[in-house]
């Protein structure tokens, strides 16, 4: 009787905290639902008639939803690659002993706490611009023209200032995954002959299955939208070569003045993410039950 009467109490005292939570979500979601169902342009005010599912056959039909929809998975697809591979080659770097190896690893997590914003302005001009930027002055050294990054490779230019930024999270996930490895599994591979390529395919790979799906898992969340970077460096241009659906809803919304549109295009955006984390979930959960 105690135990129900505290369990009891327990779901008391929670459920504030629960239904501001709910309220939290559900009222701007219900909100986007219903001014999606509207001729909602902000140019036009008061005209708001209903128009049902035509908002969202626009965004399906639209050319820039396709080229959107292909960026934003070629975006995370190429993010994950370069965080993956690089994590787990930093994350063996770093695991051995070395002088400094504080401050080696406190210089790699450091870009992990630059905000996004920064980082793609530093990258942008400090690095990426063909006049003034690193990248060109590299260039020119060797007797080559400098490479207009931002207009002639912009979505892959988005793809290394992002990895950039993730690259120290899925290192710092990795390294310790590593360093809970049993050091008496590698031991008695060595004393059985295996060099460094057999212990990384057999025994440090399969122990950092689990890591390596965590990471994925958390990164593809945040990286299905992403917006700042794209922004601040091409604006989603040259016309809609780096435009992801976060941007393209924020064009619709925000540029064009069409709510209703927006809206429509961020309903298909919540759908598109949640499939994706669903899928992403169950992979995950076959895995840690292996």
């Amino acid at each position: 009787m105690a135990t129900q009467h505290s369990r009891a109490a327990a779901r008391l005292m929670i459920s504030p905290a629960v239904v501001v939570l709910l309220l939290w979500m559900i009222v701007p979601l219900a909100l986007t639902l219903y001014f999606s169902t509207l001729r909602y342009n902000l140019l036009m005010p008061g005209a708001n008639p209903f128009v049902g599912l035509e908002n969202y056959r626009y965004f399906f039909t639209d050319p820039a939803f396709t080229t959107a929809l292909v960026n934003t998975l070629l975006l995370v697809g190429g993010v994950l690659v370069i965080t993956v591979g690089g994590g787990i080659a930093l994350a063996l770097l770093l695991d051995q002993e070395m002088f400094g190896q504080g401050i080696v690893r406190l210089l790699v997590i450091a870009p992990f706490f630059v905000m996004p914003t920064v980082s793609a302005l530093v990258w942008k001009n400090m690095f990426m611009d063909p006049v003034n930027g690193l990248f060109g002055y590299i260039a020119r050294a060797f007797g080559a023209q400098p490479f207009e990054w931002l207009t002639a490779a912009p979505l892959f230019s988005i793809i290394l200032i992002v990895s950039w930024q993730w690259l120290p999270f899925a290192t710092l996930i990795l390294l310790t995954a590593i360093q809970s490895l049993s050091s008496e599994q590698l031991e008695a591979a060595e004393m059985d002959g295996a060099g460094f390529g057999s212990k990384f395919l057999w025994i440090i790979l399969p122990h950092l299955a689990r890591a390596i799906t965590v990471v994925i898992l958390i990164q593809t969340i945040f990286l299905l939208s992403i917006f700042a970077e794209i922004l601040v460096t091409t604006g989603g241009g040259p016309g809609v070569a780096s435009t992801n659906l976060t941007y393209l809803v924020y064009i619709q919304s925000l540029l064009q003045f069409d709510v209703g549109l927006g809206s429509a295009g961020g309903v298909v955006a919540i759908v598109l993410a949640n499939i994706v984390a669903i899928f992403l979930m169950r992979m995950i959960g076959k895995n840690l039950d292996a």
